[in-house]
């Protein structure tokens, strides 16, 4: 019997690359999380928080649409503001 760490792996093995990325990206979510959960507010540094947000960087740049795409969407010229 696998236990779960080898089964992640095989899984994640399998994935493409940005796939694979997300399982990571959430693996890290969850244990920060419940390093949290076992320290107290004035024990957590900013770097940790810092280097926690940073590992964040772009988990969800395709659940939201571009400035460009929402401006295309209600018909406003996007090129009329460089000037």
């Amino acid at each position: 019997m696998m236990i779960i760490a080898e089964q992640i792996y095989a899984l994640v093995k399998s994935l493409p690359q940005d796939q694979a990325n997300e399982v990571l990206t959430f693996a890290e979510f969850i244990h920060a999380k419940h390093l949290k959960d076992n320290q107290s507010l004035s024990t957590v540094s900013s770097t940790d928080w810092s280097e926690f947000v940073y590992s964040l960087d772009g988990a969800w740049v395709e659940d939201f649409p571009t400035l460009e795409a929402i401006r295309a969407e209600s018909g406003q010229d996007t090129l009329r503001e460089s000037l």
